[in-house]
């Protein structure tokens, strides 16, 4: 009787088990009988835009009025060595110069395809060093529009750790010494000018900021840890947050539900708060209140892990998701040799519920690797696309 009613128990836990954590991260986060489709089978022709400095650009941004993408990117040596997020933490191997704000005029092509590439040189900024260091190493990134001829960035920059002496010291025990770092920017110009530096313990993992307004931001903590054994079950049993911070760079923890790996947030044309998850495929729709907190409001499924969300010029969201997780962290080892198949999805709010289509995909891999992030021009219907490993930017042009 005894033995019947442990195995009963164990019946229990291992469908509890199941159900709980299990099952998203076969079915879901790892894709388990997923089919994915050929890029032939959706109405883009897409192309590469492939330059050395335009490698490995995690994020982009589309200024729709001024008609620039601009792309944080790190060249793929440097994304391997260094990525917080991915433990991979070697400081020596990061690029002489570190990371790059490109600059691309989306209506421009030019005779070498490149839409006149250009870097964005920071200007009264002091790197982890100090003084002669201005070494970026960025991520995820937004901006707010402030006038007709500036805008602001607001880069997730992430420093490697030092001592006192501004000497390195070991990222494995320390994690990365990451920061929000704002600079002002005049439109077609080639510097922005660095205006402050936020640094909280409540931003410990930051992946994404999403600007609330006025000097004010939220930002996603996609692990409950800079380092340690925990950090390596966050995609299981969950872990990371959105952390807010007031115009003057306080900061505290804004959210009280369970996120699993929280990663590419943004704010909506609505306002609305919109975090997406790397590990359970679902959208969390967040509205932000008078005391600062961020009360949980909706839940869109994706079913399919998420990297970054894009709004676009109408209020649609651009889905970056990943169809096979197996090939991403192959493509993680050696994104010159293994690339692996993308999705993008269009989510559009029609007043009474969220409509999720599936609009671009390349199950094979032929054109685009390991989208990160893709932004929607709605002028032109264009996608502009690029990936924390990917070896190029892409542009797709509605046939």
């Amino acid at each position: 009787m005894a033995r019947l009613t442990y195995i009963s128990a164990f019946v229990l836990l291992s469908a509890a088990f199941y159900q709980l954590f299990l099952k998203d991260v076969l079915f879901v986060t790892l894709g388990i009988g997923r089919l994915v489709q050929p890029i032939e089978n959706f109405p883009y022709s897409c192309r590469r835009i492939e330059h050395e400095r335009l490698a490995a650009c995690e994020d982009i941004w589309l200024d729709d009025e001024a008609r620039v993408l601009y792309a944080a990117c790190t060249g793929i040596g440097h994304r391997m060595a260094w990525n917080a997020a991915m433990n991979r933490l070697n400081v020596s191997g990061r690029r002489p110069g570190g990371s790059e704000l490109m600059a691309l005029d989306i209506d421009s092509p030019g005779a070498d395809g490149l839409f006149g590439m250009r870097s964005i040189q920071p200007a009264g900024y002091f790197g982890a060093t100090g003084a002669g260091d201005e070494t970026l190493d960025l991520v995820g990134f937004d901006v707010e529009v402030i006038d007709a001829s500036t805008i602001q960035f607001y880069l997730i920059n992430q420093r490697p750790p030092v001592d006192v002496e501004r000497k390195y010291i070991d990222p494995t025990k320390f994690g990365a010494n990451v920061t929000v770092d704002v600079f002002d920017f005049k439109r077609g110009q080639r510097k922005m000018q660095h205006l402050r530096t936020v640094l909280s313990t409540e931003v410990w993992s930051p992946n994404r900021v999403a600007v609330i307004g006025d000097g004010a931001f939220v930002v996603s903590n996609d692990h409950s840890t800079k380092v340690g054994l925990r950090k390596q079950f966050d995609p299981i049993v969950g872990g990371g947050n959105v952390a807010y911070c007031s115009p003057t760079g306080v900061c505290h923890g804004a959210t009280t539900i369970n996120l699993k790996f929280p990663n590419g947030i943004t704010k909506g044309k609505n306002g609305l708060i919109y975090v997406p998850s790397s590990v359970d495929g679902k959208i969390r729709v967040f509205e932000l209140q008078t005391d600062k907190m961020l009360k949980h409001i909706d839940t869109i499924e994706v079913k399919m892990p998420i990297d970054n969300l894009a709004a676009d010029a109408n209020g649609d969201l651009f889905v970056a998701a990943i169809p096979d997780m197996a090939k991403a962290m192959a493509t993680m080892e050696n994104p010159y040799q293994k690339a692996s198949p993308s999705t993008i999805f269009r989510v559009r709010n029609t007043g009474h519920a969220y409509q999720v289509e599936k609009i671009l995909e390349d199950g094979e891999a032929r054109v685009m690797s390991f989208v990160t992030t893709a932004r929607h021009d709605a002028k032109t219907g264009r996608l502009f696309l690029s990936g924390v490993f990917s070896p190029y930017l892409v542009v797709c042009n509605p046939k």
